[in-house]
């Protein structure tokens, strides 16, 4: 007997009861095709509530570690006085003939989680009709609740609203086997900095990190440099450049990654050694999976809309924002700013958690900076800071002594850098020199881990950072 679609007479929706029915039958025959299809098909997936019952029955016989047998569901059932439910033990026996073998189990379920994706179209559709017919919220607050809502459809096939607590303790049971062989390995996405990896283990899907300097500080190349190092790492990578056009951001990204001078690469006036690194940097840049966008007023919904996209098509896992406070506020919104960025934050935060992405988005810092006479930041600098410090899970920020105090400041020339950063080539001139610069990066809050300092060497000329290994992870005083 074929397989063929049935329609609910009352609510015309798509659903299969003989693949409902294969499935169950699939399981019953070998019960080692559970494995196969759990990352497929939920309980939620089934139409029919009795099916739903006896599927629930033997995920959770799965999870036990037991062995999937008709007379245990049975029995089962039957101490939860289900068994009338289902409609009697009858049904439970007559799935086991249903199909002669669970060799199509995969595809019977692929069908259930087939119909059951156009079921919850269906109610979005009907959810989004009577949320336009209503026209209680702004237009794009509509668009962005009914493409969330899809995105959620989408991704169901990876994501889980609720997850039970055994299966938490399940993996953590599974890391804590696998420290031995991982010790010293970072967890998260590598940044690309040592003493940094060191401290927050890399970077992490959900989490919301700020960055935050003055202006002149670097923190556009140091944010670019980071673009650089995850993408380097085969992660797809999705840059928002508010502040500057696509060729001025190309550019600091050729210079980097290359190891040219930037104030040469835009006159045109690079030496032969610096055209020869200027052609295999671009090759490199070419095969990183790095995406920009250079609209100068973007919004929110609009980032969430593009990184949805992206993540969809499996190519985001990090994401970079120049900067926070250049974010467009919805349109007629009639807010006042520190709310705007309140929201704005929140936004971001909230996305970086459903797309399980670290976002890096930049800040700046209010002028009281510049009245000390100890100018290295602090939290309460950030401009709007109350939500921002809020909703970030690190808060970050960049000091160059150089900046401030050009005379004495400290060059990291003399330190111990990595040989491969080590500029053989003679500066080119006064003004565009290859000496390093002493750079702090501050981490002012961290969520998950320890506050402090940790140095950098800064590189202007080339706008590239790299690492100063000889200084230890010096803590914030207390």
């Amino acid at each position: 007997m074929g397989l063929y679609d049935l329609e609910d007479e009352e609510n015309s929706k798509p659903y299969s009861i003989e693949a409902e029915e294969a499935l169950l039958g699939s399981v019953f025959i070998n019960p080692n095709v559970i494995g196969d299809i759990v990352d497929i098909v939920t309980v939620e997936d089934f139409y029919k509530n009795n099916y739903k019952l006896i599927f629930s029955e033997m995920i959770k016989a799965y999870n036990m570690g037991k062995i999937i047998d008709v007379l245990l569901i049975i029995e089962s059932l039957k101490k939860q006085e289900l068994i009338d439910e289902i409609g009697g033990e009858d049904i439970i026996y007559d799935l086991t003939e249903v199909v002669p073998t669970a060799a199509n189990a995969v595809n019977y379920a692929q069908i259930i989680k087939d119909k059951s994706v156009q079921r919850q179209l269906i109610d979005i559709g009907e959810k989004i009709v009577k949320m336009a017919m209503r026209g209680y919220d702004e237009v794009d607050t509509m668009l962005d609740k009914s493409e969330s809502m899809i995105f959620k459809v989408a991704e169901s096939k990876q994501k889980k609203d609720i997850v039970p607590l055994y299966e938490l303790v399940q993996g953590k049971i599974t890391q804590m086997d696998n420290y031995t062989d991982n010790k010293g390995k970072i967890t998260g996405i590598s940044s690309g900095f040592n003493r940094y990896d060191s401290i927050t283990s890399g970077f992490h899907g959900s989490d919301l990190l700020i960055l935050a300097a003055r202006p002149a500080m670097g923190k556009t190349a140091f944010a670019l440099n980071l673009a650089i190092n995850v993408a380097r790492q085969g992660k797809g990578v999705l840059i928002y450049s508010l502040e500057m056009g696509n060729e001025q951001l190309f550019d600091r990204l050729v210079a980097s990654e290359a190891k040219v001078r930037l104030k040469a690469l835009k006159d045109s006036t690079l030496s032969s050694e610096e055209m020869i690194n200027l052609g295999n940097g671009l090759g490199r840049l070419s095969e990183m999976p790095i995406y920009i966008s250079d609209s100068s007023s973007v919004t929110m919904l609009e980032i969430k809309a593009t990184a949805r996209r992206l993540k969809s098509e499996g190519k985001l896992d990090f994401m970079l924002i120049d900067y926070l406070q250049l974010i467009s506020p919805s349109e007629n919104s009639r807010k006042s700013r520190e709310q705007e960025i309140s929201e704005i934050s929140r936004s971001l935060k909230i996305l970086a958690k459903e797309l399980n992405i670290p976002i890096v988005t930049l800040s700046q810092l209010s002028r009281g900076v510049e009245q000390r006479v100890d100018k290295r930041p602090i939290l309460s600098d950030l401009r709007e800071s109350g939500a921002i410090e809020q909703d970030a899970d690190m808060v970050m920020f960049l000091y160059r002594e150089e900046y401030y105090h050009k005379d004495t400041a400290q060059e990291v020339n003399n330190l111990d850098i990595p040989q491969q950063y080590v500029d053989k080539a003679k500066p080119q001139s006064k003004d565009d020199d290859s000496k390093l610069e002493k750079v702090e990066l501050i981490i002012g809050k961290h969520r998950s881990g320890p506050t402090g300092t940790i140095e950098l060497g800064f590189r202007p000329s080339y706008q590239q950072f790299v690492n100063v290994v000889d200084d230890e992870f010096a803590p914030l005083p207390q």
